[in-house]
C-alpha cells in the first residue's frame, strides 16, 4: 500500500500509481544526491581555494568569485550557459532504468551493480534515501546561515555569553 495523503501516487501522471511511485522515487534520490554533492561544496568551499582561471578571457581567477550564494552574480554568462549545457546533456543522457529499483540509472554504484535486491542493496538504497533527505534540508541551512552571517556558512557562534 502506498501512502500518499495528497494524491499525487494515485493521480499521477504515469498511469498506476506503481509508476508513478517510482517516478518520483527515482527523482527524489536524483535530487537527493544532488543535494549531497552541494552540500559537501558548500563546506569546500569555505575551505579551499582552486588556483588558475576561471575565465582567461575576462581575466576572472577563482579566487576572485566569492563563496556560495553571493557567486550566482559574478559567474560571467558564459559560465552559466557551460553549467545549463552540462545540466541539460546529464537530464537527457542519464535515465531511470526501466525495470529497475528507482534511482537505478544504469551508472553503477561505485563498482557495484544494483541489480541484486539484495537486503544489504536495500538498506543501503534506504539509507541513501535518508542521507539524500537530509542533505536537502542541509543544504537549505547553509543557505540561511549564509545570509544570515553575510556570506559565511562555517561560523563561530555562542549560545549562551
Amino acid at each position: 500500500i502506498i501512502y500518499s495523503p495528497l494524491g499525487f501516487i494515485k493521480n499521477g501522471p504515469y498511469g498506476s500509481p506503481e509508476d508513478n511511485f517510482k517516478h518520483y522515487r527515482g527523482v527524489e534520490v536524483k535530487h537527493g544526491r544532488i543535494a549531497m554533492a552541494a552540500t559537501v561544496g558548500m563546506l569546500v568551499q569555505q575551505t579551499t581555494r582552486f588556483e588558475g582561471f576561471l575565465s582567461p578571457s575576462e581575466n576572472l581567477k577563482f579566487s576572485d568569485i566569492p563563496n556560495g550564494l553571493k557567486a550566482l552574480d559574478a559567474v560571467p554568462l558564459s559560465g552559466w550557459c557551460q553549467m545549463i549545457v552540462l545540466i541539460g546533456a546529464h537530464e537527457l543522457l542519464i535515465k531511470q532504468v526501466e525495470g529497475k529499483a528507482p534511482g537505478d540509472f544504469g551508472t553503477g554504484y561505485f563498482g557495484f551493480t544494483m541489480d541484486d535486491q539484495s537486503s544489504k542493496q536495500l538498506s543501503g538504497l534506504s539509507a541513501e534515501v535518508s542521507n539524500g533527505r537530509l542533505a536537502m534540508l542541509g543544504i537549505l541551512g547553509m543557505f540561511a546561515s549564509e545570509i544570515v552571517h553575510n556570506g559565511d556558512v562555517l561560523v563561530e557562534t555562542k549560545i549562551f555569553g
